[in-house]
């Protein structure tokens, strides 16, 4: 270990109880982090001068402005630059020794091989549900972190050892995601304390540094600053949910979708024809909307046509096209959303009122 690697680690070295042997664990360990926004941003923070060996980091999106307040590993002049790759800067530049990976796509369960923690950082049920299928089948850990408003929770699965526990055991039941930070808000502090605390747990892991929350759930409420933990454990009846039926929506690429809208505008009530459905808030409207599109609650049920669903980068729109689907309608989700959309220069009017609803 340089010089500088030790004088980075001296302060966690010098907790009582530590030392030399939590300083070696650190520094042989792998760790898998799934998400770099609101929850991953912090937790990379700390994360990035533990004196880990690698970290590996998936994120599929790119940085918008929104993210700026709460996501603060990134600034004004990252917009539009993929998350993975400005996280992975970040990293290196507080420990250059740290190996960093950055991978710009969706999380995979082959990802957490070579790991020995995996930090569900992603803020999605449906994420959540196959990391905790992954790490089951590879026997390893992982920290998950969630917040959405005032309200945060964080833990730690295991589903292994004499006292197994994983993510069904706190949710049997494979529903989809609900809500965002989009629709509902967040406080963005928020953000940073539990992803602290998703970071302490990695080193409570990896080097005994504390004890972790195998087995307990710990809630923070932001509105009044209350932390309270509830016992996890798994009863007779625990069972692993079977994945959700048509798990994902097909997408449409921003490009194909102004080619299909240009052939639909020359060609009416051809197969090309299609329907825009713009899911965002009207805040989101606001700054710009794809011509043509409806909102929700204007699409007639009786209508054949096939939708495509516009969030801001997919999460809601997928949602949404699962439920459009079950109920028998054809959904496709635009990928990337509207930022893809705008990245690509295609047209936006900016007069949100000019949408359907």
């Amino acid at each position: 270990m340089s010089a500088d690697r030790r004088r980075l680690l001296s302060r966690t070295a010098a907790l009582e109880g530590v030392g030399e042997r939590a300083v070696t664990a650190l520094g042989d360990a792998s760790v898998l982090v799934v998400g770099a926004g609101g929850l991953g941003a912090p937790v990379l923070t700390y994360l990035a001068g533990s004196g880990l060996r690698r970290i590996t980091i998936v994120d599929r999106d790119v940085v918008d402005t929104s993210n700026l307040a709460r996501q603060t590993l990134f600034a004004a002049a990252d917009v539009g630059r993929p998350k993975s790759v400005c996280a992975a800067e970040r990293v290196r530049g507080v420990d250059p020794e740290l190996e960093v990976v950055a991978l710009q796509e969706p999380f995979r369960a082959e990802h957490v091989a070579g790991h020995d923690v995996v930090v569900d950082a992603a803020d999605s049920v449906e994420v959540t549900r196959a990391i905790s299928d992954a790490c089951s089948r590879a026997g390893v850990p992982f920290v998950w972190g969630t917040v959405l408003g005032f309200d945060g929770q964080v833990s730690v699965f295991r589903d292994a050892g004499p006292e197994p526990v994983d993510f069904h055991d706190l949710h049997p039941d494979a529903l989809p995601d609900e809500g965002s930070c989009a629709l509902d808000g967040v406080l963005p502090a928020l953000c940073g304390a539990v992803g602290s605390v998703m970071a302490a747990q990695v080193t409570a892991l990896v080097a005994g540094i504390g004890e972790p929350l195998l087995g307990r759930v710990l809630t923070v409420d932001a509105r009044r600053w209350r932390w309270t933990e509830s016992p996890l454990r798994r009863g007779p009846a625990s069972r692993r949910p079977a994945p959700l039926v048509d798990d994902a929506p097909p997408r449409i690429a921003p490009t194909a979708l102004a080619e299909r809208l240009r052939a639909a505008t020359e060609a009416p009530g051809t197969d090309e024809d299609l329907v825009l459905v713009d899911v965002r808030t009207p805040e989101e409207r606001a700054t710009g909307v794809i011509p043509g599109s409806v909102l929700p609650d204007a699409l007639d049920s009786d209508d054949p046509r096939p939708v495509v669903v516009v969030c801001a980068s997919g999460v809601r729109a997928t949602a949404w096209a699962r439920t459009a689907r079950a109920s028998g309608r054809e959904a496709t989700v635009l990928d990337g959303g509207i930022e893809a959309w705008r990245r690509e220069g295609h047209h936006i009017t900016a007069d949100a009122d000019t949408i359907a609803g």
